[in-house]
């Protein structure tokens, strides 16, 4: 499917919030621009080390609907939702799998390894290959990448028990 020029221009405005210094510390794990009735949806999913929170979200929004409406006329119709990965964020890059190492998380597979397709376990290692997990059933495992369908950090609420305020 042929993108068009306005969604092309969409996508630009939203992949570059990390370019903006106040947003240089915030990752786009999800980005999604649909049309639907001349209305153009677009929604992110965003991350960042120090966390993300509803003004973040917002911030994020006023600055990407200012962007558009600076477009030359006609500016196309649109609605804009930022949401934050949450606690159980996913992990989509081998970067991901290292920035994590040693978190707990669950994995689903498209190809049946040690007999299974769902581990959950702490991320053991990784190479440019696979994430090797130590899952309480299989033990330590690894999965290429290449046979992973999702992943996603599993939240430990201890860790919010232990964060200094």
């Amino acid at each position: 499917m042929m993108q068009s020029s306005v969604h092309r221009q969409l996508e630009a405005i939203c992949t570059s919030i990390t370019a903006v210094p106040s947003f240089a510390d915030v990752e786009i794990l999800k980005l999604a621009i649909h049309k639907e009735h001349r209305v153009y949806h677009l929604s992110l999913t965003i991350d960042r080390e120090s966390r993300v929170d509803s003004n973040l979200c917002e911030a994020v929004s006023r600055h990407i609907e200012r962007r558009i409406e600076e477009l030359p006329p006609p500016v196309p119709l649109f609605t804009i939702e930022v949401a934050s990965a949450g606690v159980e964020r996913p992990l989509l890059t081998p970067e991901h799998y290292r920035r994590f190492k040693g978190r707990m998380i669950n994995v689903i597979t498209t190809l049946r390894v040690r007999n299974r397709t769902e581990f959950t376990g702490t991320i053991a290692g990784v190479d440019e290959n696979a994430v090797t997990i130590d899952d309480k059933y299989a033990g330590v495992t690894p999965l290429p990448y290449r046979a992973i369908k999702r992943a996603h950090l599993v939240y430990d609420p201890r860790s919010d028990l232990n964060r200094k305020a």
